[in-house]
């Protein structure tokens, strides 16, 4: 309502600022989605998996702060891929209130949100950081870690989960005093083991100081997901958005 005080010019301008800041936030979720442990598209091996987190952080007083999450992914032959995430508390069942779908097909993020019945479609560029990509093993890309830190990687013997075959990782980083305002040394390991056929996650932990951390999946099917999971249902209002190169 408090536009219409303002002249044309800076309407325009403030109507195109807010559409540019809508546009890199699709980028970056489409960044964050493509560098997570689902790291892009993979084509022909769709499956149905349940994936649970469970994180314990000690605070200042000696009390522990839990946090569990429930993950429900979807992928078809096509390389559709649908999530849901929610914040579960123990012994509560889990309630959905929005999902993210990435289309390789018509090159689109959507983010529905279940609870208003709107979906926000973003268009995502052809190129640049916001594009969508082939699957990209996290193992290949260079681990970053500050100045001063010791990284070690270790393969480790593949092992079977859910019946799939899977291949481990373990990284031990050593931070010296004062890398992270620590005046003791801080030593965290992590292991991640992947399926090299499914092309994803199937368990993961942290173990550090300031948190600990377990990621598991609990069901896995590889079975085609019903075609609906990966469109927007009709009684949601549609919102569009070009999503541009945000270094172009």
């Amino acid at each position: 309502m408090l536009l219409k005080h303002y002249g044309p010019a800076i309407l325009a301008t403030t109507v195109l600022t807010l559409q540019i800041a809508v546009a890199q936030v699709g980028s970056s979720v489409a960044r964050q989605v493509m560098q997570s442990d689902d790291a892009g598209i993979v084509i022909g091996q769709p499956c149905i998996v349940v994936e649970k987190t469970a994180s314990a952080r000690p605070s200042a007083d000696g009390t522990t702060i839990m946090k569990r999450t429930e993950e429900l992914k979807w992928r078809d032959s096509e390389g559709r891929f649908r999530k849901e995430a929610t914040t579960v508390e123990e012994g509560d069942s889990p309630v959905f209130h929005s999902a993210t779908i990435i289309d390789p097909v018509k090159n689109t993020l959507t983010i529905l949100n279940l609870d208003n019945k709107v979906a926000t479609v973003f268009h995502l560029p052809e190129q640049g950081p916001g594009k969508l990509h082939k699957y990209i093993e996290l193992d290949e890309k260079p681990l970053e870690a500050l100045p001063g830190v010791e990284v070690r990687v270790e393969k480790l013997k593949e092992k079977s989960i859910n019946g799939e075959n899977a291949v481990g990782r373990r990284v031990t980083r050593t931070r010296p005093p004062g890398t992270i305002g620590n005046d003791k040394p801080v030593v965290s390991v992590s292991e991640r083991w992947v399926s090299p056929e499914l092309k994803i996650l199937l368990a993961s932990s942290m173990n550090d100081p300031r948190e600990k951390l377990t990621r598991e999946v609990t069901q896995l099917q590889r079975t085609e997901p019903e075609s609906n999971l990966f469109t927007i249902p009709s009684d949601f209002a549609v919102k569009e958005i070009p999503v541009r190169d945000p270094q172009r």
